[in-house]
Order: C-alpha cells, then structure tokens, then sequence
C-alpha cells in the first residue's frame, strides 16, 4: 500500500482529479438534462399505463442517459432528439414488461372470457383518429402535437429523415382530417 505524503487526511490533486472529473461530469450534464425532465415525464405519462410508472420509466431513461453521455450530442436540439430516441427504447422495453405481466396473469385467470387486455377510456373521436394511423405516424403525431417536437426532431427520434418525417406528418394530418370529418386547410 502506497503511503499519503501530503500527511493524513490530505489528498494529492492527482489523486482527487478522477473524483473531481465525474463530479464536474455529473453537474454539468445534469444541468444539461434539466430542462427535458418535465418533457420527458409527460412523454411517458401519455404512453404509460399505470400513470405512475411514468416516473419509473423517467428514472430508467436518465440512466441510460447518464450511462451513455460520452455520446450525447453537444447541440442541446439534437440532446432532446436523442434523449426522446432513448425514451422510446425504455418505453418499448415497459411495454414488452407489461405485456409479459398480462400473460402471466391470464394465464392464472381460469375466469378470463377474454385473452386480451382492454383499455376502454371512453375514447374521444380523436383517439379514434389517432389508431387509424400506423403505429409509426400516430407516435410522430404525438412526438409533435403532444410532446411538442419539431417534425424534423420527432422524425429523427424515429429514425426518420427529415423530408420524410414532412411528408408522413402531412399524410397523417390528411388521414386525420378525413377521419374527423374537418375541412382540408387552406393554408400552404
């Protein structure tokens, strides 16, 4: 064991610089993520059923981003791209969790008439709309009317270019328009 020759109690520069370094790390990129915090819980508060697992999938995506800042981008539009990009991973890996607990509790269920689970909400015309778009345009409806994205940021947390987020954003808009019975805009 290497003695102390600063005398007790007293650390090297070199030897606090390490500790020094993830700390000034974990300040900065949180200051960093602040501002997507409230966002991202409403991200998930929409998609997440019970809504209090929203928190726990807002815990999980900090994680991740936590884990994976050495890539996050230095523009702080494209960190809230790519941080939506990441959410939407966790998101995915709840859902698949979920879907595994609702097997399982069908499978104990001798009394289920159904094998599905059913979310009946009382669905509003607009939810209707909303699931007669494919899975991939209703989540960018929702990246840009709900979680207040840009088309081109919603497209590249979908892996989307960003004339193609455009164009399937219009197309959607025109499926929901026909689906709602609303005229078609006279705007460009």
């Amino acid at each position: 064991m290497r003695r102390n020759s600063l005398g007790p109690g007293r650390v090297s520069t070199a030897e606090s610089a390490p500790a020094l370094t993830v700390a000034v790390d974990r300040v900065a990129f949180g200051i960093r993520l602040e501002p997507l915090m409230e966002p991202l819980l409403k991200y998930f508060a929409r998609r997440v059923l019970p809504r209090d697992d929203a928190y726990d999938c807002l815990s999980e995506t900090l994680t991740v981003l936590w884990t994976k800042r050495r890539a996050a981008p230095a523009d702080d539009t494209e960190l809230r791209a790519w941080s939506f990009g990441i959410a939407k991973n966790v998101l995915r890996n709840h859902e698949r969790a979920a879907r595994r607990r609702t097997l399982l509790a069908e499978k104990t269920r001798e009394s289920a008439e159904n094998g599905t689970a059913v979310y009946d909400d009382g669905a509003s015309r607009a939810v209707t709309a909303l699931a007669s778009l494919t899975p991939r345009d209703r989540e960018l409806v929702t990246l840009i009317v709900w979680d207040g994205l840009g088309v081109a940021e919603a497209g590249a947390v979908l892996g989307l270019s960003a004339p193609t987020a455009r164009t399937r954003y219009s197309r959607a808009r025109a499926v929901l328009r026909r689906a709602l019975d609303l005229p078609v805009s006279q705007e460009g």
